[in-house]
């Protein structure tokens, strides 16, 4: 018997059952119109809530790499569990061939490699990389998301006016928050507004000289 027909035969003596509660639900439904009307009433206005709260939030941008950081870092993680969990078998089965004790240490440090350093370099180079950009139009700031070692995200709060484009440019680094290095590509913004306010290129540029260097200037004529 398959599970389809066993499922339907258990259900056979329900149908009557879940036929006639319907029909007692229609009834109540009718007896008791005026507070259904109101719970109606009542949930399209929650609804109304969730969706006015839900306009303030925007996202803003979504990093293109997303999906293969978090896939690459999770095989990585999954491979260095495996890695701990292997090297004692290793070892016994290493001993059992009767390999050399300079050998096993060879291996060992091989396995130990790749099982620890791995994670953290994937996540050295991958940290400063911004997963999205959430916008909070209530209060005017920004909410950036990134993974942490363990694919946990991470997110930094900031204002338009935070953010600090380095004079010189690091590895993956476009731009800094209180000494954060973040990495975001401009190309992949649903709108360049927000990515000027972000980098401060909304603002009028200051080509004056300033007063330091004009007294210098002076001084040294």
């Amino acid at each position: 018997m398959s599970f389809c027909r066993f499922l339907g035969f258990g259900l056979r003596p329900y149908l009557n059952v879940s036929s006639e509660c319907s029909v007692m639900k229609r009834l109540f439904e009718v007896k008791n119109a005026p507070e259904a009307s109101s719970y109606v009433l009542l949930k399209k206005f929650s609804s109304e809530t969730e969706k006015k709260t839900s306009k303030n939030h925007e996202i803003v941008y979504i990093g293109p790499l997303t999906r293969q950081i978090r896939s690459v870092k999770l095989f990585s993680l999954l491979s260095s569990f495996t890695g701990v969990f292997a090297q004692p078998v290793i070892y016994e089965k290493a001993q059992e061939i009767g390999t050399s004790t300079p050998m096993l240490i060879a291996v060992c440090s091989f396995v130990g490699f790749f099982t620890f350093v791995t994670p953290v370099l994937l996540h050295f180079i991958t940290k400063k990389y911004v997963t999205s950009i959430e916008y909070n139009s209530k209060d005017d700031s920004y909410k950036a998301s990134i993974y942490t070692l363990f694919i946990r995200k991470k997110e930094i709060s900031f204002k338009p006016g935070e953010a600090v484009v380095p004079d010189v440019l690091g590895m993956f680094t476009s731009m800094t928050i209180r000494g954060i290095p973040l990495f975001i590509d401009a190309r992949f913004f649903d709108d360049l507004h927000h990515y000027k306010k972000i980098m401060g290129y909304d603002k009028p540029m200051d080509f004056k000289i300033n007063n330091t260097e004009k007294k210098n200037i002076t001084e040294s004529h």
